[in-house]
């Protein structure tokens, strides 16, 4: 039967479509973007049209898949699971439908059945301990507006902070924003009044990737990443963050320097990757 696994994020999503013969298509293509969704606050209708239209372009046989196995972002209680579940029934209505965490499923890409630290460092963050079959998480997930330390969106809101209070170089601010931004008020209609605030402020922190010789740029992402790993080292002893498995935009952009921060911590990065599909596929194909 046709199965289809889908990584869901707050900002974007990545799909896979396996075969019964065991080849498989992932969607979309480097490039190209499709929207994410998290059920805490997104819009699960939206979302599901733009999905299903995207599959009846491109792979309509997609559309008949018999299993769905979902990996998503606020997915950590049974409401929500049920929120993304109900919106994937819009795409899937006589499927079966398993949800879970996208953290889970980066265990289930990274890990394989090795056990570590798994960290997902993207426009949000979250960790937890995998032991090559179960994951805990006993950190509290807080969300763009009370944690989520070293993501896009903690970096990218510390960053505007330095711009409007005039804590960058100027070089720097100039290389980042040009003459003339940001603009206050332009940036709080952005945010404010966008459907997803904390991927606006997400936005900014790519900014800084062609920065990283500046010595502003890298101090602002290892403050970050060392608030990131000092909260880490409060909820994990050290025998079960000792090895780090990553996955994620910013843990993927940046790891040279989320390597660093890690390992000054007693954590040692062991694998690093922009997203944990390729891994899923490998585990869902073993599964049959």
């Amino acid at each position: 039967m046709v199965q289809v696994i889908g990584e869901i994020g707050g900002s974007a999503s990545r799909w896979a479509v396996l075969q019964p013969d065991g080849g498989f298509t992932t969607w979309p293509p480097k490039g190209e973007r499709l929207p994410g969704f998290n059920p805490i606050s997104g819009d699960g209708d939206r979302f599901a049209g733009e999905i299903r239209g995207w599959f009846t372009v491109h792979q309509p046989d997609a559309l008949g898949a018999a299993g769905i196995h979902i990996y998503g972002a606020g997915c950590g209680s049974k409401e929500r699971q049920e929120r993304m579940s109900s919106a994937m029934r819009n795409i899937w209505p006589s499927a079966r439908i398993a949800v879970t965490t996208d953290l889970h499923g980066a265990a289930l890409g990274l890990c394989g059945t090795k056990e570590g630290l798994v960290l997902i460092l993207g426009t949000g963050m979250n960790v937890g301990h995998f032991d090559g079959t179960r994951l805990f998480c006993p950190m509290p997930s807080l969300g763009y507006l009370l944690g989520d330390e070293g993501s896009g969106a903690d970096i990218g809101r510390n960053l505007l902070q330095d711009a409007f209070h005039g804590r960058i170089p100027p070089s720097v601010h100039g290389s980042l924003f040009g003459p003339d931004g940001p603009v206050l008020s332009t940036v709080l209609e952005q945010v404010h009044r966008a459907p997803h605030p904390a991927r606006e402020l997400a936005s900014y922190t790519a900014l800084l990737a062609g920065h990283l010789d500046e010595p502003y740029v890298r101090e602002l992402l290892l403050g970050r990443f060392h608030a990131l790993a000092e909260l880490i080292a409060r909820y994990f002893p050290p025998d079960e963050r000792r090895t780090v498995f990553a996955t994620g935009s910013v843990a993927y952009g940046f790891r040279d320097l989320l390597s660093e921060c890690l390992l000054d911590h007693g954590m040692t990065l062991t694998v690093v990757e922009p997203d944990p599909l390729p891994g899923l596929v490998r585990y869902h194909q073993r599964q049959g």
